[in-house]
């Protein structure tokens, strides 16, 4: 069973890093040798900048797609046919890492197609993506709605204590309180983001025509920058096991996870329905480590100075119900714990008519902290 979980994510899920419902899944057949289009996305309304997927399925394997085009339509209307995104700007991170022979092989290498989006999406259009592929030989298309989102957010922080790893360890802990939206089934998701930026400053002494150092009135030295660049870390790790909602009542500690006797889904996507609190409030409670500990990061920095800016975003993102369930399909998955012989069979939903693939969109509301400042230097 693991061979055919492990296929089913290589095949139809096209993620690194959030439609209308649809009783279509996606099949599973080793012995299909057809060729078929395939297209992911998870957009996200408000961005600017939304990213689409499409690979060439051969059989059970991925093969090599070579042309294709993209549109997208909202309410009806063509917004943007994006070119696809080149070898070159993709692995662009990679390629001072790399020697010249073997980035060259990593740019033919590339065997499927990205496009992005820079039409920002609103709550209630109706989204409509087509793609062709190798001439006009393959043809997909796929239609969402995007969802509203919650009209409120309200969050509370503090530290405290929890045992994690056998012991007790301080984290954030945060009571999120969200409105449900009204007089309807609503699918919720809940993602935290703890990002820091470090800007590291290195600074030379300035040196005159003879390489003497050069000071000021005061007989200071004079200082340049000769260095100056942002590293970003971004942790996205939360801890809901003690909140009656994302764990659809199944509340643990850490000795359950760790001495666990029967198999439990963890819901790593934090997603969730209105169930319990249907047209009516409902605080969340969650953990997050501090992200305080930055000695390993600046000791891999070279720097002068050094300036933290740390933020934390809390989303809280609407889903249609095929999202969720696509999402809690993935939960099954990428689990260890899954056992199809006392759970459920999984389906993973299929909105893409000609084809094969999922397009899921999602509309969010944010509460976002800003952290004091840190500044680290040798003066």
């Amino acid at each position: 069973m693991k061979t055919r979980m492990k296929l089913h994510l290589i095949i139809y899920i096209v993620v690194t890093g959030l439609f209308t419902a649809c009783e279509n899944e996606i099949p599973y057949n080793p012995g299909e040798q057809r060729s078929l289009l395939i297209m992911n996305a998870l957009l996200n309304a408000g961005q600017t900048e939304n990213l689409v997927y499409l690979h060439l399925s051969e059989g059970s394997n991925i093969g090599r797609l070579n042309e294709a085009t993209l549109s997208l339509y909202v309410n009806g209307k063509q917004t943007e046919s994006p070119q696809a995104i080149s070898p070159e700007e993709y692995y662009e991170n990679l390629k001072g890492q790399l020697d010249k022979e073997s980035y060259e092989t990593l740019l033919k290498s590339m065997d499927f197609k990205i496009f992005r989006l820079s039409t920002v999406l609103q709550p209630g259009d109706n989204i409509r993506l087509e793609a062709t592929a190798e001439g006009g030989q393959y043809h997909v298309s796929s239609q969402v709605t995007v969802p509203q989102p919650v009209q409120s957010l309200q969050v509370d922080t503090c530290t405290a204590l929890i045992r994690q790893w056998g012991s007790m360890r301080a984290h954030r802990q945060y009571h999120i309180t969200l409105q449900d939206l009204p007089n309807e089934k609503n699918y919720y998701r809940l993602e935290i983001v703890n990002n820091k930026d470090f800007r590291c400053v290195t600074y030379t002494i300035k040196e005159d025509e003879n390489g003497d150092y050069i000071r000021d009135e005061n007989g200071n030295y004079i200082y340049t920058t000769t260095k100056d660049t942002v590293v970003n870390y971004r942790y996205t790790e939360l801890i809901n096991r003690e909140d009656v909602i994302l764990t659809d009542g199944h509340i643990t500690n850490s000795d359950d996870d760790e001495n666990a006797m029967f198999p439990y889904i963890d819901n790593k996507y934090n997603i969730f329905t209105d169930n319990r609190f249907s047209n009516s409030s409902a605080t969340l409670k969650v953990y997050t480590p501090l992200y305080d500990d930055n000695y390993n990061i600046l000791e891999s920095l070279h720097y002068t100075r050094c300036y933290l800016k740390h933020t934390i975003t809390v989303r809280l993102l609407s889903l249609p119900e095929t999202y969720y369930r696509y999402l809690k399909a993935l939960n099954c998955m990428d689990d260890d714990d899954y056992d199809e012989v006392i759970m459920e069979p999984i389906s993973l939903p299929n909105n893409i008519e000609g084809g094969l693939g999922f397009v899921g969109v999602s509309s969010e509301i944010q509460y976002t902290i800003d952290m004091p400042d840190k500044e680290w230097g040798w003066w």
